[in-house]
């Protein structure tokens, strides 16, 4: 997650004083169809401009500080970093510790829900694959679709919403001049500088997309905002100066979208659109403020103050000012003190004898640190209290706990992650609508273009997969695997499929290597000419490794596997 470089909105951090957002912080923007259209069906840059720019600045004035906030702390920039208190004035330690927790509470989220790819299966249970579903295949291929989702589920995570943004590329030419269809790509678009506007209706179309940000490349003029609107058919680029609320936005160029509908996509982590520990907010803050004051209070007791009482048994000296000559008290006689080199490793302290009326009163020599007591039992149950809120609440595993993971059954692993699944399965709904805009996108796009074979509600017939990444024992996996195939009860599709967490190898590709593997054993079965009969590739490619074994043993010369098959099948007295 990049770091913004508009200073403004990243500093606007506050520690626990008030409303942590705004009000309008997580506003849903709509307008009524009727005025869009008014707006935008005439192509009109100064009108379009018009409506984009009171979106612009309330999205800038209230939804950005809270966004760069929560991006914040994903990157460790916590809230304690800003808190304001007096310390430095009182030469006191003034330690800043800002916990991982929001790294630490996204990592996992995105690392179980999209660890092991999302599956965009084809429904249909036709028998063989149509066209789309290699075009969908290619297309998550060239744009790095399995990483290009973790992006998306990380800013979910932090920010309770992404975008993703759907462009075609230039058509390249062909040597006889023709062109070629361009190709679509896929982009994640960073939530601190896009928003969607909605219409009114009941189903909440989408009707543009504003994407800004700033670019500060030299004072030659090119530094600013940049502002491009999305509608159904164009996009509109906008130069909006310093200021991206400015008003008189000057048009630079316009493009074709080629998708028919508005391109940009926003997913949400929840009906409230906010982040997996945004709720946590002031609980992480405690914790960070309690670790602050601890490691102050630990370095205050470094440099704790050192008290004598009584005097130091040591040769005395004058001080000296500053142009080195010694200083004079009141009577004209120089100051002295005892003379102390600080690298030695004791005092020598002798009682203070002080005159008075009585006589002599005598003051007992003592010398130690001056610190306060720490009540480190109390502050450490209070730091666990806290964390353990944090993880409840969140409902993400401590895996530093001693009871998580282990020898601990299924069951009770289950029940661990219990809070967590239920609240994935949820964003695995939201995530899912998303895709599937995209797949619907993208068939309209191949079929307007005329790919081969694709129709325009091809999208409908995906189904979407997700499969959490959880740590596996394979060993467990392979002895239920073969449970599994000595009932008889399933089919090698369903074992190949349930093998698979362990192989790494879909069902097809290992039915496939199965196929190439007994062709490859069938060529290799040839004796005089003609292939051996009624034997089987599995038993042919066992003799092969019990030939090597029978031949190493009796010393003889090698013989082949078909020849040792065909003295297995006349009863040779090798074959056994």
């Amino acid at each position: 997650m990049a770091k913004t470089n508009d200073r403004w909105i990243w500093s606007r951090g506050k520690m626990l004083d008030g409303h942590r957002f705004d009000d309008d912080s997580n506003k849903i923007y709509t307008m009524p169809a009727d005025l869009y259209h008014q707006a935008f069906d005439n192509g009109n840059p100064a009108s379009i401009s018009e409506v984009v720019v009171k979106f612009l600045a309330h999205h800038y004035q209230y939804e950005a500080p809270r966004i760069a906030e929560l991006e914040r702390y994903y990157l460790g920039d916590n809230d304690i970093h800003y808190w304001r208190n007096n310390k430095k004035f009182l030469n006191r330690a003034d330690n800043r510790v800002a916990s991982g927790f929001p790294k630490f509470i996204t990592n996992m989220r995105v690392g179980y829900m999209m660890g092991k790819p999302i599956k965009m299966q084809w429904s249909d249970d036709s028998a063989t694959k149509p066209p789309v579903v290699d075009a969908v295949e290619e297309f998550n291929r060239l744009n790095d679709e399995t990483y290009h989702e973790k992006v998306m589920k990380t800013n979910l995570s932090v920010t309770g919403r992404a975008y993703e943004l759907l462009y075609t590329d230039q058509p390249t030419e062909n040597e006889d001049g023709s062109l070629n269809t361009a190709q679509v790509k896929l982009k994640a678009i960073d939530p601190l500088t896009a928003f969607v506007v909605y219409d009114t209706s009941i189903e909440q179309r989408p009707l543009f997309g504003v994407r800004y940000y700033l670019v500060d490349y030299d004072d030659a003029g090119t530094q600013g905002y940049y502002v491009d609107v999305y509608d159904a058919d164009t996009i509109y680029h906008y130069y909006a100066g310093e200021n991206p609320t400015n008003a008189d936005m000057q048009l630079l160029g316009e493009d074709n979208t080629g998708f028919g509908v508005e391109p940009m996509t926003e997913f949400i982590n929840n009906e409230d659109r906010t982040g997996d520990w945004e709720a946590k907010l002031d609980e992480i803050d405690a914790y960070d403020k309690a670790m602050s004051e601890m490691a102050n209070s630990e370095e205050d007791f470094a440099n704790a103050k050192f008290v004598i009482n009584g005097d130091i048994d040591a040769d005395m000296e004058a001080v000296v000012g500053h142009d080195g000559k010694p200083i004079l008290d009141d009577d004209g006689k120089p100051i002295m003190l005892p003379k102390i080199d600080a690298k030695d490793p004791y005092l020598f302290l002798k009682p203070s004898i002080i005159p008075d009326a009585n006589g002599n009163t005598i003051v007992p020599s003592s010398a130690e640190y001056l610190t306060k007591q720490m009540n480190e039992t109390g502050w450490k149950l209070y730091v666990e209290r806290l964390a353990a809120d944090i993880h409840k609440d969140t409902n993400t595993p401590d895996t530093s706990d001693q009871n998580f993971g282990g020898n601990n059954s299924g069951v009770a692993m289950a029940y661990k992650l219990f809070g967590q699944d239920q609240e994935m399965s949820m964003q695995k709904s939201l995530f899912s609508r998303g895709i599937m805009r995209r797949l619907r996108m993208l068939t309209s796009y191949w079929y307007a273009n005329g790919e081969p074979g694709i129709k325009e509600d091809d999208a409908n017939n995906f189904a979407i997969t997700y499969t959490p990444n959880l740590p596996n024992n394979d060993t467990e996996i392979v002895q239920d695997l073969v449970q599994l195939a000595n009932t008889g009860l399933f089919s090698d599709q369903t074992l190949r499929a349930f093998g698979a967490v362990v192989t790494g190898v879909s069902a097809d590709a290992e039915e496939q290597r199965i196929k190439e593997e007994q062709k490859t054993a069938e060529g290799q079965g040839q004796f005089d000419g003609g292939p051996l009969q009624g034997v089987n590739p599995v038993d042919l490619a066992a003799a092969k490794q019990k030939a090597q074994q029978n031949l190493q043993q009796a010393g003889e010369k090698p013989m082949s596997p078909t020849d040792f098959i065909l003295k297995a099948q006349r009863g040779g007295k090798n074959a056994k």
